[in-house]
């Protein structure tokens, strides 16, 4: 089961209004924040902010389930680079406020990172997480990829690393350093013990990644 699991829907009317605006002359990314799509952009807000139950697509962090300031909808295709996803159910989510501004930065620098394997040659919206760089939240389970321990984010495979380096993340750690905490030597020892009592591998492995939560970044 990935992140998001159920898509928005675009009634009758949201698609007559998708349509015309995509048949305007000077229709591009930026298109998005007419006036005349602000129906369709609450709508997507939404439906994507209960389905993620309140948490930021990409540092999972809350957003706002009554704002627009702390809830944005992100395309995790770029639109900038792919214009025929901007209206993709699969395409779309919602991110945090922080998120939000890395992102636009990136985009009105054009340094955004492209977010799909062997762009250039795609024409259709890819169905599986094997064509994405970024955790996807339609593909992906994130915690497969990233790991988030006391507020940073480490990287358990290849695509998490794109993702938290894409998003900027680790911005705390890179704004304040490193925040020391207590370790709970008596939870520590308590944990190892059963991490090494245990005979079942899966259990095991349980184990030793609440051990890795309780001593790393201390």
């Amino acid at each position: 089961m990935s992140d998001i699991n159920n898509t928005v829907v675009f009634s009758a009317s949201h698609e007559a209004v998708i349509d015309a605006k995509k048949a305007q002359a000077g229709y591009c990314h930026t298109s998005w924040s007419d006036s005349d799509l602000e129906a369709i952009r609450c709508h997507i807000r939404d439906f994507y902010k209960f389905e993620q139950v309140g948490k930021c697509a990409f540092c999972k962090q809350n957003v706002s389930t009554t704002s627009a300031l702390n809830c944005h909808v992100e395309h995790v295709v770029p639109k900038s680079k792919h214009i025929d996803f901007m209206f993709t159910p699969k395409n779309l989510c919602v991110i945090c406020a922080d998120c939000n501004q890395i992102k636009r930065e990136q985009e009105t620098l054009g340094t955004i990172p492209n977010t799909i394997k062997r762009a250039s040659r795609i024409r259709q919206y890819p169905r599986s997480s094997n064509a994405f760089k970024i955790v996807h939240p339609h593909f992906d389970i994130y915690d497969e990829h990233i790991l988030v321990v006391n507020g940073y984010y480490l990287d358990k495979t290849t695509k998490g690393h794109f993702t938290i380096g894409a998003c900027k993340l680790n911005r705390r750690l890179h704004e304040f350093g490193w925040e020391i905490t207590n370790i709970d030597d008596d939870k520590v020892s308590e944990t190892m013990n059963k991490y090494l009592e245990e005979k079942d591998p899966i259990k095991r492995v349980a184990y030793l990644d609440n051990l890795k939560r309780q001593i790393i970044l201390t």
